[in-house]
């Protein structure tokens, strides 16, 4: 019973304190209201375009910001595994808990640039959406899998932020992201910033100071408390060199940031947009 109840504060906890069973019955009117039939659905379950299974992304915004298409694309009761203990997530549970709704930006971690050729990929089978929480130092990871043609999700999978293919990488930055000193020291000098051309043209490059990086900081998608990446499968080879791509839901925003191990030190050497 003991561990239970650590699972379910841990796994299932609000972004206050306590478990979300705490005021059942207060918030109940709330959420349901917030799932009313008055919720404007990007699709009814009959009108569900065949092409939103197509790329994960176009089904993934979808669920991400519908409830309505988002109910019918999870695998109910749900399962949400913390080493060798289960429970499951029921539709009513599951809408309490639900947060895809709450990012401005998501980020891939990659190592090769054709890696990032995975999101076109339509013969894709399972894709991993992991929620980083730096400072607390472990991940839930909601698997995704193709179900005769169609996305659901199936199951989420809590770890150790040690124990996931980028790490020793995840460790890095979350002191990196917390400690204005260990960023300072984490700066390349000096540190390249492309900026991509449109239209034919060249792209442009600078050269950032350390104070420079500091100045335009202030202004870039940088997640302090957790980190959403997407695991498409791409590859984890080598661990001396990451890069985090953030891209911005409504926006369209897309930043790279490269990261270098070098003599056992982490360093970002790059920035393009």
């Amino acid at each position: 019973m003991m561990m239970s109840a650590l699972f379910l504060a841990g796994c299932w906890g609000t972004k206050d304190s306590g478990s979300f069973f705490d005021d059942e019955e207060e918030e109940a009117d709330s959420l349901e209201s917030s799932f009313s039939g008055d919720t404007l659905h990007l699709f009814e379950e009959e009108e569900i375009p065949v092409s939103v299974d197509e790329l994960f992304d176009d089904f993934f915004f979808s669920f991400a910001d519908d409830p309505h298409f988002q109910s019918q694309r999870i695998n109910f009761p749900l399962a949400c595994k913390d080493g060798d203990e289960t429970i499951s997530l029921s539709k009513q549970e599951w809408k309490e808990y639900n947060r895809f709704n709450t990012q401005d930006f998501y980020s891939v971690i990659y190592e090769r640039e054709e890696d990032l050729e995975l999101q076109k990929d339509t013969t894709i089978q399972e894709v991993g959406v992991e929620w980083i929480y730096l400072q607390e130092n472990y991940v839930e990871k909601f698997n995704f899998r193709r179900m005769n043609g169609k996305w659901t999700l199936v199951d989420i999978v809590k770890e150790s932020e040690e124990s996931t293919p980028n790490g020793d990488f995840l460790k890095f930055y979350a002191d990196f992201i917390a400690d204005s000193i260990s960023q300072r020291e984490a700066i390349s000098q000096p540190l390249k910033l492309v900026l991509t051309a449109t239209d034919g043209e060249e792209d442009q490059v600078e050269q950032l100071t350390v104070d420079q990086w500091f100045d335009m900081k202030k202004d870039l998608p940088f997640p302090k408390d957790a980190l959403v990446n997407i695991d498409y499968g791409q590859s984890s080879i080598s661990q001396n060199r990451k890069t985090l791509l953030m891209e911005g839901v409504s926006n369209g925003l897309q930043m790279k940031f490269k990261f270098d191990k070098r003599n056992g030190e982490w360093k970002l050497i790059e920035i393009e947009y």
